[in-house]
């Protein structure tokens, strides 16, 4: 489907990033926005991206682990 507010302001596709290293996430609404090389957080290039689809949710669930220290 194209509408001029997507002509006129590029790309309305829905990005969620990922950051392997430090957790960071962000969703993006114009896919040329994401970054693509860089954490902007912690600067690792351990980026993944998912993109999301109009009428489309998920969830994101991590477990924390710790270490005791003797």
């Amino acid at each position: 489907m194209s509408t001029g507010y997507s002509n006129q302001y590029g790309s309305m596709d829905s990005i969620f990033v990922l950051c392997e290293t430090c957790h960071w996430c962000a969703t993006y609404l114009d896919k040329s926005r994401v970054p693509n090389d860089r954490c902007v957080v912690c600067r690792s290039t351990a980026i993944s991206t998912f993109p999301i689809l109009p009428n489309e949710e998920f969830t994101f669930a991590y477990i924390v682990k710790s270490a005791e220290l003797n």
